[in-house]
């Protein structure tokens, strides 16, 4: 298990504030290479502002942190969402949390009319949240309601990789060649990636909404704003190309780095329980979402924060 500079560190704890008063918050490495669960903060008693800034220097150490047990009202997760960053209204409006328009519903759960009331097919491709816009999210905050099982066992994890990890692990010269390209970033492709699987399950977007995300590009690798790591920045659910190489020569570089990304020694897999809280950071990670749940409830809320555009 790794060392971390912030496991045991003193902070002052708010007096009566739930169970996590009197203990100091603290970081406790995953068995991963990234990853972090964080003991001592109850998000629904209230965080301090020790509290968040011990939770940002974690979340930029470990790419992604869990906060298990957490019994939150959805005005509390927006709160607590909100002290990360600009909140971010999801496009896909339909699907928010009633009363908390940040807070989007991700579920395969129907209505009494049949209707979905959530985004069903979330995360079934690799991915960095909001990368087809051109201020990506920074930051993801995802709260697990109802959570899958079947004869004792947890489905519908949570698959991270981390993206300086597979940047750092690339021989120098692929480095140096990838340095400075640009790749597109598509939101329409996307959705025709998930249709040509099979797997599109949310409502289509309007003519308006599609209008609305056009296609963007960003750097192949990006530099965190915040720790300045060098961060690999394409994906295989939501890059289109590599602006500026022929299409056989973009699509065999893609297919190595978006491959690359997914080796098991960058990765950390979540087994979600009801009432965990994660945080994590889409610029130095990608996510996959398991679908081996089938038709067994599942429900978490979920708000982007919004990002500064890459570089």
């Amino acid at each position: 298990m790794r060392m971390s500079i912030l496991q045991g560190a003193t902070m002052q704890a708010s007096a009566g504030r739930g169970a996590a008063a009197g203990q100091a918050p603290a970081a406790i490495p995953m068995q991963a290479p990234i990853g972090a669960e964080i003991v001592g903060i109850d998000v629904g008693a209230g965080a301090t502002d020790a509290d968040y800034e011990f939770l940002r220097d974690a979340l930029h150490e470990y790419s992604v942190i869990v906060l298990r047990g957490q019994g939150i009202t959805p005005a509390q997760q927006q709160a607590f969402a909100g002290q990360f960053g600009d909140l971010r209204t999801s496009f896909y409006n339909r699907y928010a949390v009633p009363g908390t328009p940040a807070l989007t519903v991700v579920s395969n759960i129907r209505r009494d009319d049949g209707e979905l009331i959530g985004i069903a097919d979330a995360g079934m491709l690799w991915h960095t949240d909001g990368s087809y816009l051109k201020t990506p999210d920074m930051y993801t905050l995802l709260y697990g309601i109802e959570i899958p099982q079947q004869d004792g066992r947890v489905l519908g994890d949570t698959v991270f990789a981390s993206a300086w990890s597979a940047y750092d692990a690339l021989p120098s010269d692929l480095k140096g060649r990838v340095d400075g390209l640009r790749a597109t970033h598509s939101f329409t492709a996307h959705i025709a990636k998930k249709e040509a699987k099979g797997q599109l399950k949310r409502a289509p977007l309007s003519a308006e909404q599609r209008n609305a995300l056009p296609d963007v590009d960003h750097p192949v690798v990006r530099t965190h704003p915040v720790n300045g790591r060098k961060c690999l920045f394409v994906t295989e659910g939501h890059t289109s190309d590599i602006v500026g190489l022929e299409p056989g020569e973009s699509a065999e570089l893609l297919a190595f780095l978006t491959e690359h990304i997914k080796k098991p020694q960058f990765q950390y897999r979540h087994s979600w329980r009801k009432g965990d809280l994660l945080v994590w950071d889409n610029c130095a990670l990608q996510h996959l979402a398991v679908f081996d749940y089938g038709q067994i409830p599942r429900r978490l809320h979920r708000a982007g924060i919004a990002g500064p555009v890459p570089v």
